[in-house]
């Protein structure tokens, strides 16, 4: 086996090595109400797209313009101590990357699941990891990280059982089930589809006064945009030491700060943008035959009761 990032464990799950049992454990527990969206994926499969389209809807096409008001108003659930939840002003637009099994599910909150294929999910983690100095990965290829993936060792565990704990409950009213290859087919009735799903009221926003509001909605989450903003900030909060008020308010960052120093000292920095190409497609041409071959023997046994893959209804 060759290099492997550094991961934590938590409750049988590996997690970022930022992540502590505490915070983790009360993420586990909270149930969230009636004015709470959960935008729940499994890792890079569109989760802060979906996030920032939600955003954009509660706040009627403000957008996100500072690091403070991103992180401020967008919390990531294990990453977030209840004390900083509690802060927060309803509606919330929360984002896990929890399986069904792992989450205090409401039938109260409205929850909106977003599945990728897995060929495309794998080189966007990868890259993801890597931009990370605390995964001490940066030098890593991605041969050693497609063989962790396909054996479900990676943060957040299998992708797999992921999306089947989710697509097993794709019918309950209060989940709306997507996928990122749809949303980027037409960005419009994706941001449509989510607006009637959180209310009437907010479709109705969305498509009054010539769409106006539809339109700030598409351009702010657009890639284009994103990649000059939310890059920015991820930037900002991830790449550097986080400030000591801020390790002191949470300790997930303190546990990052100090994985932060060890990681320089050994000669990691952080490589490539957190948002990067948001193609689809891209796993066809990243995997080579060999790992395209591995990866459809690793569906076929993990979806075999299942009809999960006509999602995509293309071979990869």
């Amino acid at each position: 086996m060759g290099k492997k990032p550094v991961y934590g464990e938590i409750d049988g799950m590996l997690t970022p090595p930022s992540f502590v049992p505490e915070v983790m454990r009360e993420a586990m527990a909270f149930k969230p109400g009636p004015e709470d969206v959960i935008v729940t994926t499994y890792p890079k499969c569109g989760t802060t797209w979906s996030q920032q389209i939600v955003g954009l809807i509660l706040r009627k096409g403000k957008p996100y313009l500072t690091a403070e008001d991103y992180f401020g108003t967008l919390p990531f659930l294990e990453m977030t101590t209840m004390e900083e939840l509690e802060t927060l002003e309803k509606p919330r637009c929360i984002k896990t990357h929890f399986p069904f099994d792992r989450l205090n599910f409401s039938s109260e909150a409205k929850y909106i699941y977003v599945a990728r294929h897995p060929a495309d999910c794998v080189v966007s983690f990868f890259h993801h990891t890597r931009f990370f100095p605390i995964y001490h990965f940066t030098d890593g290829s991605f041969d050693d990280y497609f063989e962790l993936f396909i054996k479900g060792e990676v943060d957040w565990n299998d992708y797999f059982d992921h999306l089947l704990s989710w697509y097993e409950h794709r019918n309950e009213p209060n989940i709306l089930f997507l996928t990122y290859e749809n949303m980027k087919k037409d960005p419009r009735e994706a941001c449509l589809q989510i607006a009637r799903f959180l209310g009437d009221d907010h479709y109705k926003t969305l498509v009054d006064n010539d769409e106006e509001i539809l339109k700030k909605v598409l351009e702010y989450s657009s890639l284009e945009f994103m990649k000059k903003t939310v890059n920015e900030f991820w930037r900002q909060q991830f790449t550097k030491v986080p400030s000591e008020e801020f390790q002191r308010r949470n300790p997930v960052m303190k546990k990052y700060a100090k994985l932060m120093k060890q990681a320089a000292e050994q000669g990691h920095v952080h490589k490539g943008n957190f948002i990067r190409k948001g193609v689809v497609g891209e796993g066809k041409i990243q995997l080579s035959e060999n790992q395209l071959q591995r990866l459809k023997e690793r569906i076929h046994e993990k979806t075999k009761h299942s009809d999960v893959m006509n999602l995509w209804k293309t071979d990869i």
